[in-house]
């Protein structure tokens, strides 16, 4: 279960560092939730390039909004949501798109693509305020997770394990992420 826990972690600090929309280090992954919505809200307000794009990692996007939906009733909804819309290379792993919200619960949704550490693997999870988690649907461990990113809008299905442990019965789950 350790190897699991170990591996669990990891998304999250993955998910962080894209939704900063940086490649520097941090001195510690409780800290990457305040760089992400300061460079959020420093890139609307920094348009001096004409082409809006920046070469080496796109800006992400704050202000959006997510649902996730549980099979059980259970439903969980997200303010500030940032999303990274552009496929980018962050701590090794190609991720095509992400969102995060650091509300409490905190969500992340996470698609990596074919290139670097962590391969083709779909990931939507919920964590509360001590980044325990509630409520995970991961391809890594076999569970089937299906997202697409649809212009602005990320959609997302999956069997959901509860957390901490990930261990339970499996609930079927949608997310929508408006960005």
């Amino acid at each position: 279960m350790a190897t699991t826990t170990r591996l669990l972690a990891l998304v999250p600090l993955l998910l962080a560092a894209a939704a900063c929309g940086s490649e520097s280090d941090s001195d510690s992954s409780a800290d990457a939730a305040a760089p992400a919505a300061t460079e959020a809200e420093s890139s609307s307000d920094d348009d001096s390039d004409d082409s809006g794009e920046d070469a080496s990692t796109p800006p992400a996007a704050g202000g959006g909004a997510a649902t996730l939906t549980l099979a059980n009733g259970e439903t969980f909804e997200f303010s500030n949501v940032l999303c990274a819309l552009e496929p980018q290379m962050s701590a090794g792993s190609e991720i095509l798109f992400t969102a995060v919200s650091y509300d409490d619960p905190s969500l992340d949704i996470t698609q990596f693509g074919s290139d670097g550490t962590v391969t083709d693997v779909a990931a939507i999870s919920v964590y509360d305020g001590d980044f325990e988690t509630l409520w995970e649907a991961n391809s890594m461990f076999g569970q089937p997770v299906e997202l697409a990113l649809e212009g602005s809008t990320i959609r997302g299905t999956g069997s959901f394990l509860p957390g901490p442990d990930l261990i339970g019965d499996a609930v079927e789950g949608e997310v929508v992420a408006n960005c």
